[in-house]
């Protein structure tokens, strides 16, 4: 089940070098290609002080900037490195459009959170969402904050035994298979319409250990009071995770997207790289 093209998103900002580090050391793991994909719209003063065909000029060398700032590190990595520049356009929608788009002809993709910080308008505040929401790809996204030397070494899974659920461990088990530790965690496991066996995550683990890994053990809590985003943050410290590993929840409303509070609560505030499906 290894990984064979994974699709790493390209913007300007501080924190994309990261993000490509990240997706090169994920790509040499699994033996895979590595694609960059580089797209963005204008940014709020960019729109207000040039024309359109000189911001398409840019945005091209921009591209070919990056595609050489990142290629000694494919080289030193070895993994091959293609690229991809988008078209540029106006709105933000349209990028993640073309993300959506892309992403859909790959194993996975590698965005980053957002960060406000750095909000210029040309990178949508939702994509990270919406890829995992409409993409029907697993989705890796890189904290803004942080630095990450290693991947799926020490694990955690958010477990319930929905759809979303079941759909995220699968998806993750090319990234943890030599994981040192995975806690696969159900949370208030007895509510309605939870469907777990006598000892909650047991069989699933079981599941994880026929898959040849065996570091997998499982665990269940009540929250007593403190929602679910906030227990799994508190347990990615606790174990001093690497990886998070959870289904997305939420539903769309005339394009706006509406999250579930767990999925929105680690969205905003992940503090280890969190691999999401829907």
């Amino acid at each position: 089940m290894a990984l064979r093209d994974i699709l790493v998103h390209i913007d300007h900002t501080v924190h994309c070098e990261k993000r490509v580090r990240i997706a090169l050391k994920l790509a040499a793991g699994q033996g895979a290609e590595l694609t960059g994909l580089y797209s963005k719209a204008n940014a709020f003063m960019e729109s207000r002080t040039s024309g359109l065909d000189k911001r398409r000029k840019l945005h091209s060398k921009s591209s070919e900037k990056l595609r050489d700032q990142f290629l000694p590190l494919a080289k030193d990595a070895g993994v091959t490195l293609n690229w991809i520049t988008a078209p540029f356009d106006r709105s933000d929608d349209f990028v993640t459009d073309q993300v959506i788009f892309y992403t859909q002809h790959f194993d996975m993709v590698v965005v980053g959170q957002h960060d406000i910080e750095v909000h210029d308008g040309s990178i949508p505040m939702d994509l990270a969402e919406r890829l995992v929401m409409e993409s029907g790809r697993p989705v890796l996204i890189i904290p803004y904050a942080g630095d990450f030397k290693t991947l799926g070494k020490r694990v955690i899974v958010a477990w319930n035994t929905g759809r979303e659920s079941v759909r995220a461990l699968n998806d993750a088990i090319p990234l943890i298979g030599k994981a040192k530790k995975v806690k696969v965690v159900a949370i208030n496991p007895r509510q309605k319409g939870k469907r777990h066996g006598e000892v909650p995550s047991a069989d699933i683990v079981q599941h994880l250990i026929r898959h040849g890994i065996e570091a997998a053990e499982g665990d269940y809590f009540a929250t007593d009071g403190v929602d679910d985003g906030n227990l799994l943050l508190n347990l990615v410290s606790d174990e001093r995770a690497d990886l998070l590993v959870m289904g997305a929840y939420g539903t769309h409303r005339f394009r706006e997207l509406i999250l579930g509070g767990t999925t929105r609560e680690i969205m905003s505030h992940m503090t280890t790289p969190v691999l999401m499906s829907h």
